[in-house]
């Protein structure tokens, strides 16, 4: 399995925090920074999008990832989500006022675009990977998603506080290669993470004694300003496999 960082806060581009990924070049994982981070060609092969939640440092590319291929031959788009997030997009997004609400154009018979709700848990392929949402503990309803293929498996929190059943369901993923969750707020900031639903680096590392795989632990999120002091608290953990994803690196898994 192949992902490439697009866009993540707290990457090696500070100011760079519109967070999405990008999985065997086809499927994105969330939507901050796809039409800023590819080419044309490259986004014309981008036919499905999982979102994790409906904050626009997650979803703001969306509608010129649209704009940008509407007229190419054959250009259809598949969103996947689960139904509050869903019906976010329908209310605010795609609703004929912040944009044109592609689900019905250029006609409803053959829509360029798709939002199909998922049920958390519940199974799910693209392009052979098989995929899981699992609900977290953000602001507002959010999911993060168990992606797997024959040999491989990678875990994405998304944007969470502390949370429960995410780390229950990693724990039973046979061949996990890496978790990929969030530290936004210094420590000193604990009271802002926990009302806004994000982690620090203390919660991080009480949330990572929930996880009993040994595999990498990828952060982003980190907000610019604090960026240095998330850093040097992150190291103080001692935990060897903490890295901070790479903006435009790829890994491979």
């Amino acid at each position: 399995m192949k992902l490439k960082v697009l866009g993540c806060y707290g990457g090696n581009i500070p100011g760079h925090g519109m967070t999405s990924l990008l999985i065997n070049d086809t499927l994105a994982l969330d939507a901050g920074w796809v039409s800023e981070a590819l080419s044309l060609k490259e986004q014309e092969k981008v036919k499905n999008i999982l979102i994790s939640h409906s904050h626009l440092d997650h979803t703001c590319t969306l509608p010129f990832l649209i704009d940008n291929n509407f007229s190419a031959p054959g250009f259809s788009l598949k969103i996947y989500a689960i139904p509050e997030v869903v019906a976010s997009m329908r209310a605010h997004l795609f609703n004929n006022h912040t944009w044109p609400d592609f689900t019905c154009l250029p006609n409803d018979l053959t829509p360029v675009l798709k939002l199909i709700e998922i049920a958390p848990e519940h199974p799910f392929t693209i392009n052979g990977l098989t995929i899981r949402a699992v609900k977290v503990s953000h602001i507002v309803p959010t999911a993060g998603y168990i992606v797997e293929d024959k040999d491989t498996a990678i875990a994405f929190s998304s944007d969470t506080g502390p949370t429960h059943r995410f780390w229950e369901l990693v724990n039973g993923v046979k061949n996990l290669k890496a978790v990929i969750t969030e530290t936004s707020f210094p420590n000193e900031l604990q009271d802002l993470a926990h009302v806004s639903g994000h982690l620090t680096p203390a919660t991080l590392d009480a949330e990572l004694r929930k996880l009993k795989k040994d595999v990498p632990i990828y952060l982003y999120g980190g907000k610019p300003k604090h960026l240095k002091t998330i850093r040097r608290q992150l190291r103080a953990l001692k935990r060897k496999k903490l890295h901070m994803l790479v903006q435009g690196k790829t890994y491979k898994f």
